[in-house]
């Protein structure tokens, strides 16, 4: 079997999706699939061990001013869907997955001159180059580990003007990704409850839609066995995306005592400034520190010695950071939300309701007063992780979802 995976963003710093692109190519690569890869950037790795990779070009510029565009971008943004790209984003839409797809279309058009695939599997960008793919007679499938509608939620709860609330509802491409999903074979979802999610938004059947979760290094993410430190907790996401909850965090983290302190695994000012000036707001700066972007190596060492991991999320389509701090033995306080519920098991950590710092700060101030009650909840999330987040399951749940697209497929053309 051949397969062709297609990733807007693939670099496994940048996010979900570029970690879930690394892991499973390369355990369906040892399962036996022949594995191409068609990624925007950030670019990943070299995945030359297990796949051929192709790169996709876009001038990520959607954030950037124009006068603030660098001079080596501006040489190249007369390119026709660099420069579509370049008009679309001054509108404040969010152009990437559109032209990605298209940018992907024509590429996958060359090279079918030289080689047939199987099935081609999208990673969630939903964009409108998938439509003319379907002329070529391949399954094509997605990955929605959840949809958009929740981060424009999300960001429509913070935007304080009638502007604000403009630019966000022209940002994100709900009607394309709409209509775009319900002309696939298969949709994959990361959780059981993400079927109704996507169906609420997309209204598509919910038969097409199969439920595989998301894997985990589980031999890399394991206890170090350092030290704890006491009274620190752990945040490890991005703090620019509302979903996060993180203003629930710092209320919570305000009623703490103090010196119960936070470690953000991101980047702080001048790359992000939402976090720091939630920060400066609620006069936490003696309290919260930033991490920068860390290695594997780095992460690892910071769930293995921090006190307790916290998800304050409104919602999560996974909630990846709950997986990896249970597979290093560290109790998670989460909110109550999407994939989180099904995640977090009883007894691996404490769930709470989501927008509520009370419930936070006092699930919080339970773990940190019962050390005992931490070390059981840390061997409790180890063992779940490590029999159903393992990337080997999750290639072999994907595999067979690929089997039975092209069976029926197939089945279908007779």
């Amino acid at each position: 079997m051949r397969v062709l995976l297609m990733s807007y963003r693939g670099n496994p710093y940048c996010g979900g999706q570029g970690i879930y692109l690394f892991y499973l190519t390369r355990e369906l690569a040892k399962l036996g699939v022949k594995i191409d890869i068609l990624v925007g950037p950030p670019y990943p790795d070299p995945l030359d061990e297990w796949g051929k990779t192709y790169k996709v070009e876009n001038l990520n510029i959607w954030s950037v001013r124009t006068r603030h565009l660098p001079l080596e971008k501006l040489k190249k943004i007369y390119s026709p869907f660099n420069f579509l790209d370049y008009l679309l984003t001054r509108f404040h839409i969010f152009s990437e997955m559109q032209t990605f797809s298209f940018r992907a279309f024509f590429l996958i058009k060359k090279i079918l001159k030289k080689k047939k695939y199987d099935l081609i599997h999208d990673i969630q960008s939903l964009g409108w180059g998938l439509l003319p793919l379907k002329l070529f007679g391949i399954p094509i499938i997605t990955t929605v580990h959840h949809p958009l509608t929740k981060d424009r939620e999300a960001d429509l709860m913070v935007d304080k003007s009638l502007w604000e609330k403009i630019t966000t509802l022209l940002f994100y491409p709900l009607g394309m990704q709409s209509f775009v999903i319900k002309k696939l074979n298969r949709v994959i979802t990361s959780f059981e409850a993400g079927v109704e999610e996507l169906h609420k938004a997309f209204k598509i059947n919910k038969k097409k839609i199969s439920v595989v979760y998301n894997g985990l290094d589980v031999e890399a993410f394991q206890n170090n066995g350092q030290p704890r430190e006491e009274n620190s907790l752990l945040f490890v996401g991005n703090t620019e995306d509302h979903k996060k909850g993180l203003i629930f965090l710092f209320q919570a983290l305000q009623m703490l005592p103090n010196q119960v302190t936070l470690t953000i695994v991101d980047e702080g000012p001048p790359a992000k400034i939402t976090a720091q000036n939630l920060i400066k707001k609620f006069n936490l700066e003696h309290r919260v520190f930033f991490t920068g972007k860390v290695d594997q190596l780095k992460l690892i060492h910071l769930y293995s010695t921090k006190t307790i991991l916290v998800m304050s999320s409104l919602y999560e389509g996974f909630g990846l950071p709950a997986a990896e701090a249970m597979a290093c033995q560290t109790p998670v306080v989460a909110t109550k939300v999407g994939a989180l519920k099904e995640v977090v098991p009883e007894g691996a950590g404490l769930l709470v309701p989501d927008k509520d710092p009370q419930a936070l700060k006092e699930a919080i101030l339970k773990l940190l007063n019962d050390k005992e009650l931490r070390t059981k909840m840390g061997l409790k999330g180890r063992e779940h992780v490590t029999q159903n987040f393992s990337w080997t399951v999750a290639a072999q749940k994907t595999l067979d979802v690929y089997q039975e697209v092209i069976k029926k497929h197939r089945g279908n053309l007779k």
